[in-house]
């Protein structure tokens, strides 16, 4: 019996991988005539995804800065010491610098544009795997530092 859901991120193709990514679940499917409840087959992929790819650095960073800011927010609860409050402001001036900073996000199709370009052929995002997309943005990254 085939297989009826894509299974690794060298399977699935970009434009699939993307649609998911925008809660349309329905797209891990290979054959689309179906389209039964794929939340299931999706998180498996999505958690294959973390495990290889991981979380960028600014995610990371900006779940510590509300970690922190959480611990701060319960050290008041318990002390009752005004400080806390100051610290906790901090915490939020530093989230807040973060949401500024980060820049407007690039859609999948502007990406490809840019890849396009530096590669010299066109990629068509129903081509190419996401696990592919992933190593391509990664070296142009690296190339572009």
């Amino acid at each position: 019996m085939p297989d009826i859901y894509y299974k690794s991120l060298d399977e699935i193709p970009l434009y699939n991988w993307t649609k998911c990514m925008n809660g349309e679940h329905r797209f891990i499917r290979i054959d689309l005539k179906e389209s039964n409840n794929n939340e299931k087959q999706f998180v498996e992929l999505y958690n294959l995804y973390l495990n290889t790819r991981g979380f960028n650095k600014d995610y990371i960073k900006y779940i510590s800065i509300i970690k922190k800011k959480a611990m701060l927010q319960c050290d008041y609860l318990i002390t009752k010491d005004a400080f806390k409050l100051t610290q906790i402001e901090i915490e939020d001036m530093k989230l807040e610098n973060m949401q500024k900073m980060q820049a407007e996000p690039v859609s999948v199709e502007k990406t490809l544009i840019y890849l396009s370009k530096w590669l010299g052929y066109r990629l068509d995002w129903k081509q190419v795997t996401a696990s592919e997309y992933y190593l391509i943005l990664e070296e142009y990254g690296k190339a572009n530092k």
